[in-house]
């Protein structure tokens, strides 16, 4: 699963991730905290030219990550084209989750951690802040988190894990439903490659009949294993392919 953590500097996003993280691990989750911040730390020093290598390097860290553990992304991921960036990644099972505190509460906290980020850096960040769920149904929060209260981080990590089985079912139903659907269109093109050969008008509608009744009749969604059952039919009731 990815977790996409969006809100501002020191609003309290690394904290909460690490704390994320290991109540996760408690349930015996395999999960890596990844961000931008690892990679831009590494140079000695920040220049602007660096980031969008640090943009593409976060992001394929990431896409191999998620492979194999769940992630959460400790990063500010302001804009929502940011979020979806993330979203192309593992689309089918993510959770944003957006940290926020009163501004005050923030600079504050900025100014106890040595202005990591100048104040007027985060105040202009915060005019810009895509809100995540104001725009797009797809970046609709899976949870807003006050950072000045108290944060229960088992009940949130009980509610990840139910949420992403949820998604993985849905998954699968999706799975189930486009492979009858390529079942439906390819027994559909044997029949017209059959009609096309030249067919009396019963043997038209013979065939026709025994495509419905088929796929009617089906049981499960193995694609090869169907289209075998499907010629060995028409081969019973002398319809040569």
């Amino acid at each position: 699963m990815l977790i996409i953590l969006t809100g501002l500097p020191a609003v309290g996003k690394t904290t909460f991730a690490k704390n994320l993280a290991k109540e996760l691990s408690n349930y015996d989750v395999d999960v890596i905290v990844l961000g931008s911040d690892l990679i831009r730390e590494s140079f000695p020093r920040w220049k602007e030219e660096y980031e969008e290598f640090i943009r593409v390097s976060t992001l394929k860290l990431i896409e191999m990550a998620i492979k194999k553990y769940w992630v959460i992304v400790d990063d500010t991921n302001y804009y929502n084209s940011m979020r979806r960036d993330l979203i192309k990644i593992c689309p089918d099972n993510y959770a944003i989750i957006y940290l926020k505190a009163p501004i005050e509460e923030i600079l504050k906290r900025n100014e106890e951690r040595g202005k990591k980020v100048p104040d007027k850096v985060i105040k202009e960040m915060s005019l810009k802040f895509d809100e995540p769920g104001k725009k797009y149904s797809w970046d609709k929060p899976f949870l807003v988190v006050d950072t000045t209260k108290e944060i229960n981080y088992k009940e949130i990590v009980k509610s990840l894990l139910l949420y992403s089985k949820d998604k993985k079912e849905e998954k699968k139903e999706r799975s189930k439903v486009s492979k009858k659907d390529e079942i439906d269109k390819r027994t559909r093109k044997i029949v017209g490659e059959i009609i096309k050969r030249g067919l009396e008008k019963e043997r038209i509608k013979e065939l026709l009949q025994l495509r419905k009744e088929f796929i009617k009749s089906l049981k499960h969604d193995d694609v090869d294993k169907a289209l075998k059952e499907f010629k060995d039919l028409l081969n019973k009731h002398n319809f040569s392919l």
